[in-house]
């Protein structure tokens, strides 16, 4: 099934369209969930997604839980409000994003998106070391990553 995008919530800037976004840090075990992005921007990352017009950073951040891993919002701590430029466009063609990360509780069993998730997985702080290494990190998520003593 093809989901269909929303547009998301965008401000004008003189450097062009910036974008607002979400991310849940979802940690079990000592290993963090993440997943291998079938969408631009590709690569590795947490659990994300734009916020849509007329929808708060709370509301997106349930909405993308539930689409992208099937997982429902227990609690959440808002963890880091950053603004990143990618080096890749998102899937509405622009760079700039206002990024909301959240460590995250939820319940259900993890059953990714079939449009979005190529895989989906817990891994170690050792694991998504190596992923950076390789550069296989989405950027946005190298950063936050970085900013949050994840690597």
């Amino acid at each position: 099934m093809i989901m269909e995008h929303k547009k998301p919530k965008t401000i004008k800037t003189r450097e062009g369209d910036e974008h607002f976004s979400v991310g849940a840090l979802i940690w079990k075990n000592k290993k963090l969930l993440i997943m291998e992005r079938k969408l631009p921007p590709k690569g590795f990352a947490g659990i994300a997604g734009h916020i849509d017009e007329l929808e708060t950073p709370l509301e997106a951040l349930k909405r993308e839980l539930k689409e992208e891993t099937n997982l429902d919002l227990i609690s959440c701590r808002l963890v880091l409000k950053r603004k990143i430029i990618q080096k890749e466009n998102c899937v509405f063609g622009v760079k700039k994003h206002f990024w909301y990360v959240y460590n995250v509780s939820c319940t259900g069993e993890v059953k990714p998106s079939q449009y979005e998730v190529k895989s989906i997985g817990y891994v170690s702080r050792d694991k998504i070391k190596k992923l950076y290494k390789e550069r296989r990190l989405d950027y946005a998520w190298m950063i936050i990553f970085k900013k949050l003593d994840v690597i």
